[in-house]
């Protein structure tokens, strides 16, 4: 293909070598370039820039790229130009499988410890924040309500029904061969609010919400904009955590209540037509099979799930560091991670309460 040649202007400053590169750039990408240097007496620092960047576009390209005409002057300030290359960052491997089980214990405890930190900063500006006359007032608690737990009513409502729905499907196949079909409502709900609906709420909320709220602190993280709040002498956890942690505090036991009713109602329909019960019979028998007590058990197990979800974001939002994959590698270590944590934290109130 046939070069083309480009005269240079007597000054290579800030000023023209911005588009003069873009030009010569867009020749290199189709074929040859010549640079004719024969009115050349000067460049700054945007000349030096010029010249590496044309240079590392023929080099991609595979285009030649000459130079003609220059003079000793200019030449002698080419010469000098170096080219630098950023040594690959070296990875570490591990020795043997105890240094590696070793080095991911530190890790997890290290998390751990960092959740458990931010907890208890969001208890102080929870309850002792009001009472300190020298703090910043903040709002954006009613906003994040909206925003993290409102416009997931759709979606966990659908998913607690459809699950329901199915347990109550199958269910009923073994109690109408037992002759059981009068335990469905009971048995149904008393599964539905101590296990389905906080469990499967807050799991989708960590999906939802949860990686929301991680994407968020994440990409202000990268964008340096949480050094700013913290220079303008204002708390980062004050700030961004703590009126997400309250409008999870508040919306994950009402969300988690209300998909338990969506549940119940779903269940209703296997009932009515496999079992002939009525209405007011299979809401009689959720009321006489679920204890009042295991509501408050259900309340408690919603609010520290939504905690998990709440602080493992924030926390692997704020240690986000790098470009744009640094935000997305937070955003799915949170869910990963708040999801898990759930399910653990589920087991472990089993033992407790059950």
């Amino acid at each position: 293909m046939e070069g083309r040649s480009v005269t240079l202007p007597a000054e290579l400053t800030a000023a023209n070598s911005k588009n003069l590169l873009r030009e010569c750039r867009r020749t290199l990408k189709t074929g040859e370039l010549c640079l004719d240097g024969s009115a050349l007496t000067y460049m700054d620092y945007s000349g030096d820039a010029f010249f590496a960047l044309l240079a590392e576009t023929s080099e991609k390209r595979g285009h030649r790229l000459t130079l003609a005409h220059f003079s000793e002057e200019i030449k002698a300030q080419l010469r000098a130009l170096k080219k630098q290359k950023i040594p690959a960052k070296e990875k570490r491997g591990y020795s043997n499988s105890l240094e590696a089980i070793g080095a991911k214990t530190i890790v997890v405890a290290k998390g751990f410890a960092e959740v458990f930190i931010l907890l208890n900063m969001c208890i102080y500006w929870t309850i002792c924040g009001p009472f300190d006359k020298g703090r910043s007032r903040f709002g954006g608690t009613a906003k994040q309500i909206y925003r993290l737990g409102a416009e997931a009513t759709g979606i966990c409502f659908l998913m607690v029904a459809l699950i329901c729905f199915t347990m109550a499907l199958q269910s009923s196949f073994m109690l109408k061969a037992v002759g059981g079909g009068s335990y469905l409502a009971s048995g149904l709900g008393y599964l539905i609010f101590a296990e389905i609906s906080p469990l499967l709420t807050t799991i989708i909320l960590a999906g939802r919400s949860g990686s929301s709220i991680a994407a968020e602190i994440a990409n202000m993280s990268v964008c340096e904009e949480i050094k700013a709040i913290k220079t303008m002498a204002i708390s980062p956890v004050q700030y961004l955590v703590v009126p997400r942690f309250i409008a999870m505090t508040i919306s994950t036991p009402i969300l988690s209540f209300c998909a338990g009713i969506a549940g119940c109602l779903a269940g209703f329909l296997i009932g009515y037509f496999f079992f002939d019960i009525s209405f007011a019979n299979y809401f009689q028998a959720i009321r006489d099979g679920i204890p009042p007590i295991l509501f408050l058990k259900s309340t408690v197990k919603s609010v520290v799930f939504g905690w998990l979800v709440t602080l493992i974001s924030c926390n692997k939002g704020f240690n986000a560091e790098g470009g744009a994959e640094a935000v997305g590698l937070a955003t799915t270590s949170s869910v990963v991670v708040s999801i898990s944590a759930i399910i653990i934290a589920d087991c472990a109130f089993s033992f407790i309460f059950y």
